[in-house]
């Protein structure tokens, strides 16, 4: 599942089937890069429609449900220029 980040979000907020939220920490996510071999097939789909091939491209993902989050345009300049 790809979500939307939320302004000052640092957490994940999906919901598992209790309605419980997540909580889990957010890292960068690389999943064209060719050091990184990302497991789940259908998930990789998804990336692959609705973004561009680049090894480049940087995602959050949640460390406990895997969730993707797009980054707002204002932090993808941020992580262009650290990068």
């Amino acid at each position: 599942m790809i979500k939307d980040l939320l302004p000052r979000q640092v957490v994940c907020t999906e919901k598992d089937p209790k309605g419980k939220s997540c909580h889990g920490g957010l890292k960068r996510y690389h999943p064209f890069a060719s050091y990184y071999n990302e497991p789940d097939p259908v998930l990789l789909g998804e990336i692959k429609q609705e973004f561009p091939e680049d090894e480049k491209l940087i995602l959050l993902k949640c460390e406990t449900c895997q969730t993707v989050y797009r980054l707002p345009e204002v932090l993808k300049e941020k992580f262009q220029q650290v990068g």
